[in-house]
């Protein structure tokens, strides 16, 4: 599947799950932010996209800024400001940084499923794509660190090594888990506890975080 193919479906799910529920019901995900906050976000983030408006004072935070933005927006606002973006998004979309786009997407509407109370799609075909380009991130830096590498044996089949040299450790884990992970939705505690071949996994928990930063508490999901 393309890139907006992928987006499109994590879309259409994310539309039929926010007409369903409650736009006010907290993002435990991503604290301070409604349901309602989540979308707008969305909308305003391929905005900015669209327009490489990436710049941000300092101090301030580039998907605070697109909530904030939009306080005044309702569900719907915010979902018909999504569609006229979508609408001029295919360039984009096909560019390298579609891939960007459909790992904030696929995380983003696993933040509203929990938010919700709706967990699914964890074995949809976006999930193993978001990680494309977070993988590639966290290789990244984990190679510039200079630390130890780590295996990862994806859905029981996909090895990938992140970080330079023989790996020293080996995690096993779900597409949709590591997704988590990545993206700052787990604990330490919750890391440790994916199942490595090494009796104590700490040393090698930097290697994944795309943001440097994992939870104080566990997420519900």
């Amino acid at each position: 599947m393309s890139n907006a193919q992928l987006y499109d479906a994590s879309r259409v799910r994310i539309v039929a799950l926010i007409r369903a529920g409650d736009p006010g019901a907290p993002v435990a995900a991503c604290p301070g932010w409604t349901a309602k906050d989540l979308i707008s976000h969305l909308a305003g983030g391929l905005g900015d996209f669209l327009t490489r408006r990436f710049e941000v004072e300092e101090g301030d935070d580039f998907g605070e800024r697109t909530v904030r933005e939009r306080r005044d927006q309702s569900v719907e606002d915010a979902l018909a400001e999504w569609q006229r973006h979508r609408a001029t998004a295919d360039e984009l979309l096909a560019s390298p940084m579609g891939g960007v786009l459909v790992a904030e997407v696929v995380s983003h509407e696993h933040d509203l499923r929990t938010a919700l109370g709706q967990p699914g799609a964890r074995d949809e075909p976006g999930v193993r794509a978001a990680l494309e380009r977070p993988l590639q991130e966290v290789d990244r830096k984990r190679r510039e660190a200079g630390g130890a590498a780590v295996r990862l044996v994806v859905d029981g089949a996909t090895e990938q090594v992140i970080g330079a040299g023989e790996p020293a450790a080996t995690l096993r884990v779900s597409a949709f888990e590591l997704l988590r992970t990545i993206s700052g939705r787990r604990t330490k505690d919750q890391v440790r506890a994916l199942d490595w071949s090494v009796d104590d996994a700490t040393p090698y928990l930097p290697a994944l975080t795309m943001f440097g930063e994992f939870r104080d508490t566990p997420l519900d999901e």
